[in-house]
């Protein structure tokens, strides 16, 4: 499975200021929102709220979908000893947890005819 780099919301701000060659400051003058606000959310301290990223967004003049962050974690109910029989296979082949439920899922959509 390819690793592809996963980007939060400061690093998709970040990146679209260095493509305007833009700094804080002069974000925080375009949107509205306070430097260290900013800031935090750069830095990862904070997740902005809604009506930040807006603001955020409508500075930087992209759609604030363009800023959410790339990778969503679900909760997903999975009985105790499905789970701990995952764990343990995962040791025991010495394979990281996730990448052993993706090979599984995987797996099990091809087997079953779910893509063309």
């Amino acid at each position: 499975m390819v690793n592809a780099v996963i980007l939060s919301t400061g690093d998709k701000i970040l990146n679209i200021m260095k493509d305007m060659e833009i700094s804080i400051q002069e974000l925080s003058g375009m949107s509205g929102v306070r430097e260290s606000v900013i800031m935090d959310i750069l830095a990862g301290v904070k997740e902005g709220d809604i009506t930040t990223l807006c603001k955020i967004a409508d500075g930087l003049g992209v759609c604030v979908h363009e800023l959410c962050p790339d990778e969503e974690n679900y909760a997903v109910p999975v009985e105790k000893d499905t789970l701990a029989k995952l764990i343990v296979i995962s040791e025991i082949n010495g394979v990281d947890l996730n990448e052993l439920i993706d090979s599984i899922l995987n797996r099990g959509i091809v087997e079953n005819g779910f893509y063309d």
